[in-house]
């Protein structure tokens, strides 16, 4: 018998749980319907996909927002929808000044995967709207235009929608859990990728699974996710997913931080990749591209308008960002008692972000 406490805290979180999700797919099912009457067709993925679909059961699928795939094509049209629907932009400082996509440039810069965060204000439902699953200028080789040839039509709530294919699905949580966030997440995300192993059971093709994977340079992602997916739930997964895999201390890494707890937050990635960098010209080089990154990056990233003259100010305002970030590290470089720790941290998950491209 599990403690009475264990067991009213468990309940608490699963009311919980289903008290959000309702809310967020009151949120969904409105998106899609105003979709559906545009003609544009979407996909859903992660937690929508995993609660409605392969969960079957709203309540035991926590969710934080609602992710969605549309073509390119159609993303300026999709963002006007979600405008229309109360969406606006997360981070917006002036969320009552229209944005009309004559003005603003609506694309996914390519240190991106999704559009800007938006929030839906009323119920502070958070909208990811993706055309991508994996950031534009990464080494992964994901084609939209395939993700969607695979997708497969499903009903939500009596709505039309598409789902990833089972195999991409798979290839897409491993990503997700691996190389998006470093198994930060823990058991949680091992857990969605046992569930969908056992939900979709005899019809998932691992033979394509581990073809696409290879053609989309994610097999370290597929197989480091899918072996501890196996070696810590049980999964049932074929050994012969797991060839050329070879157990290293990228894997030992890994595994320590799905059952971390409490560590200390790593410094900032930039400083990271800068310290880790090979010689002088390329650390300048790459300071650089980050205190003036093209006009494209800064459009998007400061939600102006193509044209604005506020962007020479929008650089200045990230040259003093640049200064702060600077001074915090040597602060923290010089009192910090947990600098070292973080530093290693830090470390860490850039050899294992390094280790997971490599495919």
């Amino acid at each position: 018998m599990f403690p009475k406490n264990v067991i009213q805290h468990l309940r608490m979180r699963h009311l919980g749980t289903a008290s959000q999700n309702t809310v967020l797919f009151h949120r969904l099912d409105d998106l899609i319907e105003r979709l559906n009457a545009k003609g544009i067709p979407l996909v859903l993925l992660k937690g929508a996909h995993l609660a409605e679909f392969v969960y079957e059961d709203i309540a035991l699928r926590p969710m934080s927002d609602l992710d969605i795939l549309v073509r390119e094509e159609h993303l300026s049209r999709v963002v006007q929808t979600a405008f229309d629907a109360g969406y606006r932009f997360f981070f917006d400082e002036n969320p009552e000044k229209a944005k009309f996509s004559r003005d603003y440039d609506y694309c996914i810069a390519p240190e991106f995967r999704h559009f800007q965060l938006l929030e839906h204000p009323e119920t502070k439902s958070l909208l990811e709207i993706h055309c991508f699953i994996a950031d534009k200028d990464s080494s992964f080789e994901i084609p939209p235009a395939e993700l969607w040839r695979n997708a497969q039509p499903a009903m939500f709530h009596n709505r039309p929608v598409f789902l990833l294919s089972p195999e991409d699905l798979i290839i897409h949580l491993c990503l997700h859990a691996a190389y998006d966030h470093l198994f930060e997440f823990g058991l949680s995300a091992l857990c969605d990728i046992a569930i969908a192993v056992k939900h979709y059971g005899e019809i998932l093709d691992w033979e394509e699974i581990r073809r696409r994977s290879n053609r989309w340079r994610t097999r370290q992602c597929l197989q480091l996710s899918l072996h501890f997916t196996k070696k810590l739930l049980g999964a049932e997964i074929p050994d012969g997913v797991f060839d050329n895999f070879h157990i290293d201390d990228m894997v030992d890494i890994a595994e320590e931080r799905i059952f971390k707890i409490h560590t200390p937050a790593p410094l900032h990635p930039h400083y990271l990749k800068w310290r880790n960098l090979k010689g002088w010209r390329e650390k300048i080089r790459y300071m650089v591209k980050v205190m003036l990154p093209d006009r494209d990056f800064m459009v998007n990233r400061y939600m102006e308008p193509k044209n604005s003259r506020l962007l020479f100010g929008r650089y200045l305002l990230r040259f003093f960002q640049g200064a702060q970030g600077v001074y915090d590290i040597a602060k923290a470089i010089l009192s910090d008692s947990q600098y070292g720790s973080r530093l290693r941290r830090g470390d860490d998950d850039f050899r294992l972000r390094e280790w997971l491209i490599k495919s």
